[in-house]
């Protein structure tokens, strides 16, 4: 039994699929590394102004930190899970 043309191709168009999916997941990633960064760079100005604002009041906020550091965390878990469920719709397809 003979191949058909569309049958040749399918391989080819699904590694084409890959090939960006690949490339995507790579931005995306890029993307997570520079807002995480940017995240710690907010952490560490809170808990600077936290240091300086504790002198100043002889007390602390540590929950403001605290939910500004949970908030950024919920955020990168939930870009993640958005990944996740982009690759498996990705690949259903």
């Amino acid at each position: 039994m003979k191949a058909s043309a569309n049958d040749r191709e399918q391989p080819q168009h699904v590694e084409i699929k890959v090939d960006h999916l690949i490339d995507d997941m790579r931005l995306l990633r890029s993307q997570i590394i520079a807002f995480n960064m940017h995240l710690k760079g907010i952490e560490a100005y809170l808990k600077a102004a936290e240091r300086s604002e504790r002198r100043r009041e002889g007390k602390s906020r540590p929950r403001f930190a605290a939910a500004a550091s949970a908030t950024a965390r919920t955020v990168l878990v939930a870009v993640g899970a958005a990944i996740g469920a982009t690759v498996l719709l990705y690949l259903a397809t």
